[in-house]
């Protein structure tokens, strides 16, 4: 695997796997504020 290079300071939407909260931040949020749920880059395919 190649290790992609980050554009620290640019926003992007992340997306809860299990509720659908969306949030926007600069770098990976963890967690889902409203229901502790892993969080995923909406840029990234679901595959």
């Amino acid at each position: 695997m190649f290790d992609v290079p980050t554009d620290e300071g640019v926003e992007s939407a992340y997306e809860c796997l299990q509720c659908g909260t969306i949030v926007t931040a600069d770098s990976h949020p963890g967690q889902c504020p409203d229901c502790g749920a892993e969080m995923q880059n909406r840029a990234m395919s679901l595959e």
